[in-house]
């Protein structure tokens, strides 16, 4: 068997090829709709719609997500960039729908910090939709 100009050309277009469909494996993986990136994406566009709530006074981080079909739960931690002690996680219930997840329910889990009565009623409002056990001036 020798190497015929043919034969190297069949032989990098099946390296090309092999890495492409391995690069869109990869990407599928982080990508796809069972994914955590996907999940993030939909409750970052389910706190956009809070118009009380100020995103930009604490850090999101998704702690855990579980898949069972077209449902999924997320457990979110919210830490205040102003205090590190006050933080709250939030349990975030979520279905499929068209191919992209929908926010459904959230539940707070646990709040660290702050005032254990709670925000006066028109304070900010804590990033599960209730009222965080933190001081106004910093949201959970």
């Amino acid at each position: 068997m020798h190497n015929s100009p043919v034969s190297n050309g069949r032989m990098i277009v099946c390296l090309v090829a092999a890495a492409l469909f391995g690069a869109c494996g990869v990407w599928n993986v982080g990508w796809g709709t069972h994914s955590k990136r996907a999940v993030e994406l939909a409750i970052q566009d389910h706190l956009r719609q809070n118009r009380s709530l100020i995103s930009s006074n604490f850090d999101t981080q998704i702690e855990s997500v579980n898949f069972k079909g077209d449902t999924a739960e997320a457990l979110v931690r919210f830490q205040s960039k102003q205090s590190a002690q006050l933080s709250v996680e939030v349990r975030y219930g979520l279905r499929l729908e068209r191919e992209r997840w929908e926010v459904v329910s959230s539940t707070p889990m646990s709040g660290q910090g702050g005032d254990s009565h709670g925000a006066p009623e028109d304070g900010p409002s804590a990033p599960g939709g209730t009222q965080p056990a933190t001081p106004p001036a910093a949201p959970a």
